[in-house]
């Protein structure tokens, strides 16, 4: 008798991009983002305090939150469980409207998700963000300051390694609407070092940097063009970035 088809999970960076498979045809719960979310967000940029978030309460529910959890499932069940991809996909894996600052009122005017090894947290891993925004939408690859060994590990990996990054950063970076970009600090403020062009050498922003970000941008008008379609585009920008998540976390790699 054959051997049944395993359904262990696999340790994500361990999953080669050659072995990652998609269905032809997507099943998708997702309708694709609205007028309203964007007018909605654009508000929250213009006031973006707490005091507007609560004017905004019902929208944020039907138009930003329950849209994007739907776009979470498709992701889940056309990505991560057709490749028996170890990741929690329920708890913590969206950002909130509302800031952490210290009783202040601040809220953003953007929404992100990642999914993350349950042995880790969000903010603690390399994360493959989705982010929607008053500009937009994006897909891309993040790791930054909460995740203190893994940012070391990638700074370490890229030192180590330079040529074989260049090689995976710069083929998107010859592409519309890619961005290399930095973040840190100096002299108490936030720095951000962005790059839309192949690099010829490591930046020396990354030395210092607390996080590094390779990232797609799509405008808003496309956004709404493609509705439900996002999703498609979505994995294709994941598949895009899975290289240099591997980079930053397979043994392969160490």
């Amino acid at each position: 008798m054959p051997d049944e088809p395993s359904t262990t999970a696999i340790d994500p960076p361990q999953k080669s991009l050659d072995s990652m498979r998609r269905p032809d045809a997507l099943d998708r719960s997702f309708e694709g983002w609205s007028e309203e979310v964007f007018a909605m967000l654009d508000r929250l940029r213009a006031e973006p305090h707490i005091d507007q978030y609560k004017k905004e309460k019902p929208e944020v529910t039907e138009y930003l939150k329950d849209p994007f959890r739907r776009y979470r499932d498709d992701l889940v069940v056309n990505w991560v469980l057709p490749n028996r991809l170890g990741f929690e996909t329920e708890k913590y894996v969206f950002s909130r409207l509302l800031k952490n600052d210290f009783g202040a009122g601040g809220c953003n005017d953007n929404l992100w998700m990642s999914f993350y090894r349950p042995e880790t947290r969000r903010l603690e891993d390399v994360q493959i963000t989705h982010r929607v925004s008053p500009d937009g939408f994006a897909v891309g690859i993040y790791v930054g300051s909460h995740a203190t060994d893994l940012l070391a590990q990638a700074k370490s990996r890229i030192q180590d390694a330079p040529a074989t990054y260049l090689d995976l950063v710069n083929p998107l970076l010859q592409r519309k609407n890619w961005r290399f970009y930095t973040h840190g600090r100096s002299g108490g403020s936030k720095t951000k070092t962005e790059f839309d062009v192949p690099l010829d050498h490591i930046p020396d922003c990354v030395e210092g940097a607390n996080g590094i970000y390779v990232r797609h941008y799509i405008g808003r008008e496309e956004t709404l063009n493609l509705g439900a379609n996002l999703v498609d585009r979505a994995l294709d920008l994941v598949f895009d970035v899975w290289p240099i998540y591997r980079f930053y976390l397979a043994d392969a790699f160490a």
